[in-house]
């Protein structure tokens, strides 16, 4: 049975502010909620000693309630923009032994022994929570909605667990959006892709503040319809954008803000770009969302800049190593730009979430459709018309005659981004030299970056007047002297570039 559901996760329990909250506004927007039920529910998760099962992207437990017992399995599916389809099994045990051969053979990969693996499996965690579930219903839709409160434990470690599930039972998905967008509304929620399984077992084997990079083109078929690329671009977005939210509270890792901020540019450019092809109102609502949230996350570029002056790996590290009270400086800058801002709140911010509802409401309901035309041609059609006014403009903005300063470059910065966005998400229909040809781009968006970096330098080393201050500003003008003189070289390569469509 294929289970469509949205997950939030909270920093506490919600259960009185729910029904304080949440319950009136659902009944004064019309919609029927059941009375709550109360469950308490221990559930086992195992797997063989090789995790044959999360290798799979599968999960599969023994849930206990009330002295009666089932079995779950649980497969990957797809989740978008924290939207969860994926099919799920049960079947009821007679004890808390689980027992695979009690499934349909028909649910399993090829090649895989159900008996043998049977006597293999070992629990791995456990997930002890009580829940408070409700039907809401709104129209002809029904949503069971259920507030998990416990915690996940591996015998060694534990972790809370504070959810909000929304799962279709019947009906239209859109009445499930509305239960979210109400929730959103009353509570601090931040929505998750993250199952309770995943908690577990990165609880079992932790996990690494690891970044996980995009590719290098958004992957597309030549024949690929214009709503079907714009989708493929936004659930790139969205995933990206949460799993490094989650590796950020997982880890507290501030390369991780950095990748958000991408998330956040490349989904406002995908909107951008195909806006006038998929015009709409659920359209331009997001567009106009997503501008006023990047707004939130503008100090990203100061918070990188300050990371890499800070980094051992930096190419200035070295000089500033000997000025231990400027590096002080840079670091109470970094921490105070992080309280100011205070990540964790942006996250359970309603802003941030209901820019997340917006796209997965998009991606599932398609609103261009009865708005649009157009929309199932293919993207190919326009892609070289909206490269090429793209590049025009950069080129525009950087003559081959003209010497760039570093305030030449900075000002450009915006738009040389959004156009090498624009190849992200177009280029992988054109195969004859787009790396070639984007290369250098690239190479003077880096250089930008260590501008900005040397710009805030300079700034911070007249601010704090360190031991040495005119032998450092020296130092920076020197560097920057330098790094211009090779961007130079740079952005005449490009130039000369042949575009690749």
């Amino acid at each position: 049975m294929a289970e469509i559901e949205l997950k939030f996760v909270t920093q506490q329990s919600v259960t009185a502010p729910f029904k304080d909250k949440v319950l009136p506004e659902l009944k004064r927007q019309g919609m029927q909620v059941s009375a709550a039920r109360q469950m308490r529910l221990q559930n086992d998760y195992y797997d063989t000693p090789e995790h044959d099962f999360q290798a799979r992207k599968m999960g599969f437990r023994v849930r206990g309630n009330d002295g009666e017992f089932e079995q779950t399995l649980k497969t990957h599916g797809e989740v978008s923009g924290g939207l969860h389809e994926r099919a799920e099994y049960n079947v009821p045990l007679r004890n808390s032994q689980p027992d695979l051969t009690l499934f349909d053979d028909r649910i399993w990969p090829a090649g895989f022994d159900v008996s043998s693996v049977t006597g293999t499996l070992t629990r791995q965690f456990t997930t002890d929570f009580n829940r408070t579930a409700y039907d809401v219903t709104v129209e002809n839709t029904v949503v069971e909605v259920v507030l998990d409160e416990g915690e996940v434990t591996t015998g060694k470690a534990d972790a809370p667990i504070y959810e909000i599930e929304l799962e279709l039972k019947s009906g239209d998905v859109s009445g499930l959006f509305g239960i979210a967008r109400a929730i959103n509304d009353a509570l601090a929620v931040r929505l998750s892709d993250v199952s309770k399984a995943a908690q577990g077992y990165q609880l079992l084997h932790g996990i690494r503040p690891q970044v996980k990079p995009l590719p290098d083109f958004l992957p597309l078929s030549r024949n690929c319809s214009t709503e079907d690329a714009f989708a493929a671009a936004l659930h790139c977005a969205l995933s990206h954008w949460q799993t490094h939210e989650h590796l950020f509270m997982a880890t507290g890792s501030i390369k991780m803000l950095a990748e958000v901020a991408k998330s956040l540019r490349l989904m406002l450019q995908s909107v951008s770009l195909f806006l006038p092809v998929l015009q709409c109102p659920a359209m331009l609502s997001l567009h106009k969302q997503l501008l006023n949230y990047a707004q939130e996350w503008l100090w990203q570029d100061d918070l990188q800049s300050l990371r890499y002056l800070l980094s051992k790996k930096s190419l200035f590290n070295k000089t500033l190593a000997r000025h231990p009270s400027l590096m002080s400086y840079l670091q109470g800058r970094k921490a105070g730009l992080l309280q100011a801002h205070d990540p964790q709140a942006l996250f359970f911010g309603t802003h941030g979430t209901a820019v997340k509802l917006s796209a997965s409401a998009i991606l599932n309901n398609r609103p261009w459709r009865s708005d649009a035309q157009g929309y199932d041609m293919p993207v190919m059609e326009h892609a070289k018309g909206w490269l090429s006014q793209g590049w025009q403009t950069v080129q525009q903005s950087m003559p081959a005659n003209r010497d760039m300063t570093a305030t030449n470059y900075t000002s450009i910065e915006i738009m040389l981004r959004q156009t090498l966005w624009n190849g992200f998400l177009l280029a992988d229909l054109f195969v004859e030299e787009r790396g070639t040809f984007r290369a250098p781009w690239l190479d003077l968006l880096t250089g930008i970056d260590e501008l900005r970096a040397l710009l805030m330098l300079r700034t911070t080393v007249r601010e704090a007047e360190p031991e040495g201050m005119l032998e450092l500003e020296n130092w920076i003008n020197e560097k920057m002297a330098n790094l211009l003189k090779v961007m130079e070289q740079t952005r005449q390569v490009a130039m000369q570039g042949d575009m690749y469509w």
